[in-house]
């Protein structure tokens, strides 16, 4: 029998407490499905726009989180805790003087572009098998140890948009592995003072909003019948793509490439990085990848491939790997 919440995409409005874990255990009981993910963490003390997939559509999941995220969020200058938000115990505390809205602007202003990003050590990261936030909980690493490597991210936008000292209020555009508490701290040192985030909701990720999301509240026995999923072709319909003929779509569920020549239509730009593979209805069969600089064979459409679709006559299981050429 088909379950008909298996294989979608849901936008999850998340309320503050439970952490991204905790709804994904949620649409598992709602949905009766084990195969379920999420395409990106919110801490529990943040709200907003949380991506879960199931089935086949949690092969997905890195080319949601590589879209663009945007957050709001409350910046509590004079206050710095452990884990940079309000949940921590607070490490420092200092009077705020009067800032000009005009230099909180140009502060937020010097974030844009490529930004060289410390990771807070309350986080998700590895290192060594084990998560920074159970080595910060044991007092291993602090703040100060600078645990985790830094990263370059990219900010598109970053606005103060209020301001009643000592909170700002602001909106951050960012790619993926941006960590907004760290955007905080480095905020306050620009202007000399520690900082945390008091409040934080993602409102975005790409044309993902909260607005049209699911309450997490919700996420029972009770509102199931409410609960209703994107297709993957539908939620996945911000990547460019190619309309395959009909021998090649069916040669690749059996793991050939497609070559250029089997491609009847193109659909945005296909010059490098994740491409749609469609059949003649348009219908998602896989996302493929290339190399814009080196693609390892000009004359195949793509350098690899995941099925969204199973293989016919295959299992689940046998239909995971991701195909390469000559494996």
């Amino acid at each position: 029998m088909t379950n008909r919440f298996d294989n979608r995409v849901f936008v999850i409005d998340k309320a503050v407490g439970p952490s991204s874990f905790d709804i994904v255990a949620r649409v598992r009981r709602v949905t009766g499905l084990r195969r379920v993910g999420h395409a990106g963490t919110l801490d529990p003390l943040a709200r907003g726009v949380l991506l879960v997939c199931t089935g086949l559509a949690t092969r997905a999941v890195e080319h949601f989180m590589d879209l663009e995220k945007e957050y709001r969020f409350d910046i509590h200058l004079g206050v710095e805790t452990a884990t940079l938000d309000a949940e921590g115990p607070v490490l420092r505390e200092t009077a705020v003087p009067d800032i000009a809205m005009e230099k909180l602007r140009a502060v937020a202003a010097s974030f844009v572009g490529d930004y060289l990003l410390t990771p807070p050590v309350f986080s998700a990261i590895k290192h060594k098998g084990r998560r920074y936030y159970e080595m910060a909980r044991a007092g291993e690493v602090s703040e100060t140890t600078e645990a985790a490597p830094p990263r370059e991210v990219k900010i598109y936008g970053f606005d103060v948009i209020d301001a009643k000292l000592p909170m700002v209020t602001c909106v951050v555009r960012c790619s993926r592995g941006t960590y907004v508490r760290s955007l905080a701290r480095d905020f306050g040192e620009k202007l000399d003072l520690p900082a945390s985030v008091a409040a934080l909701e993602r409102s975005r990720i790409g044309a993902f909003t909260a607005s049209a999301a699911f309450n997490s509240e919700h996420l029972t026995p009770e509102h199931a019948g409410e609960l209703n999923g994107l297709a993957l072709d539908e939620a996945l319909a911000f990547l460019p793509g190619v309309v395959l003929g009909e021998r090649a779509a069916r040669e690749l569920r059996f793991g050939q490439l497609p070559l250029r020549t089997d491609v009847l239509e193109r659909i945005g730009s296909t010059a490098g990085g994740a491409i749609r593979l469609l059949d003649e209805a348009q219908t998602l069969l896989a996302v493929g990848f290339r190399d814009p600089d080196r693609p390892r064979d000009p004359l195949r459409v793509c350098d690899s491939f995941r099925l969204c679709v199973l293989p016919t006559g295959d299992s689940e299981t046998d239909a995971r790997q991701r195909v390469n050429p000559g494996t």
